[in-house]
């Protein structure tokens, strides 16, 4: 047997800006259902709509549904105990915290409810409209900071193993470019100067060898450049945050000349600390290389903005757009990899991020960092 109990209309007009929250209520005893539907009526802090089985069977098909936001269990529930459906019960987002209801106090049946997983533990005879209207709140919030920290866990285990992955990817460009581009310019030149040398111990003049060579070290010293500047832009340290923003348009204009690129930048260098700089240029670094690689993007914005100690980053793309909570969790794609560095980055500076796309009508980055105290 199912049954619903819904607050009469009149009282829910009156909260209905008051919490709604779906109790499941797994209860052989009708009696007890009428009790628990009458407490929940006094309590004038939320709204309570009440779905009321009485089997295991029944209230494990309900769980699975994934729709309510707590389940009151009946310790016994004819032969059978509660505790079987906690055992049974997978533990994830979707499942509501469950509050174990028995007839009578017993500290033995209390620890087992909560080693199998129970967010509480309370005795009919005691309860009262706030008692059970403060378990359900206490175990809502003890669920729902659980589940917050569960999903953080899974995201450092999930950035910590993609950091190693990253880390020998960028070590193997590293050797690529030492091996391929550096390693082959020096050997130019090595074979220049023995021909040089060469020449010096005959009648010929060594001097077209010797000048065939500055091109050679000019290149290399390019891409030992370009090295360094890509791992950490020397121009940040020298010149501050803006100038490198404004160099990094400009070079990022240059490699994506099909990408127009505008800057917005209304801050002064003394508003934005030194641990911050480095911050904002990594997400400013990430983001755009997102838009390059991922986005097909024809047009990509860089606003930084400080106003009255709040210091703003939004970051603009028209690109193809994509759905936000599957490329940020960990199943993603290496762009979400990107996306919860950044966001990573960010929180653990003391801002706030927020990301916000559509597939087929861009993605807009917003970071906010608030007056430092």
């Amino acid at each position: 047997m199912t049954a619903t109990a819904v607050i009469p209309q009149e009282v829910r007009m009156d909260k209905r800006d008051l919490p709604y929250i779906r109790v499941l209520l797994i209860e052989d005893d009708e009696d007890d259902y009428i009790l628990v539907a009458r407490l929940l009526d006094e309590v004038t802090l939320a709204q309570y709509e009440v779905t009321w089985v009485q089997t295991c069977e029944d209230g494990l098909k309900e769980l699975y549904k994934g729709i309510y936001d707590v389940c009151l269990l009946d310790y016994l529930l004819g032969s059978k105990s509660g505790l079987e459906i906690l055992s049974e019960v997978e533990e994830s987002p979707r499942t509501p915290p469950i509050i174990v209801l028995t007839g009578q106090g017993d500290y033995l049946v209390d620890l087992k409810a909560m080693e199998y997983g129970a967010a509480d533990f309370l005795i009919k005879d005691q309860m009262s409209g706030p008692i059970l209207e403060r378990a359900i709140r206490y175990s809502m919030e003890r669920k729902k900071s659980k589940d917050a920290l569960q999903d953080s866990e899974r995201q450092l285990k999930y950035l910590a193993s993609a950091l190693l992955k990253v880390q020998e990817k960028e070590r193997r460009m590293v050797a690529a470019e030492l091996h391929d581009e550096l390693g082959q310019l020096l050997v130019a030149v090595k074979f220049r100067i023995e021909g040089a040398l060469e020449q010096m111990t005959s009648s010929e003049s060594p001097e077209s060898n010797l000048e065939s060579l500055i091109p050679c070290i000019q290149a290399a010293i390019e891409r030992v450049r370009n090295m360094y500047t890509h791992l950490m832009p020397t121009v940040l340290d020298d010149l501050g945050i803006l100038a490198t923003l404004n160099w990094f348009c400009r070079e990022f204009q240059n490699d994506h000349p099909y990408i127009r690129v505008e800057s917005e930048i209304e801050v002064s260098e003394e508003e934005i600390s030194a641990d911050l700089k480095l911050i904002i240029f990594r997400i400013v670094q990430e983001a755009f290389k997102n838009a390059a690689d991922h986005s097909g993007s024809s047009h990509v914005r860089v606003k930084l903005i400080g106003k009255n100690g709040v210091l703003k980053l939004g970051i603009e793309d028209d690109g193809v757009g994509f759905d936000v909570s599957n490329s940020m969790s960990p199943a993603g794609t290496n762009w979400g990899l990107g996306l919860m560095s950044m966001k990573r980055r960010a929180e653990l500076s003391g801002g706030s991020f927020q990301i916000e796309s559509v597939v087929g009508s861009g993605t807009f980055i917003s970071v906010q960092w608030p007056p430092v105290a």
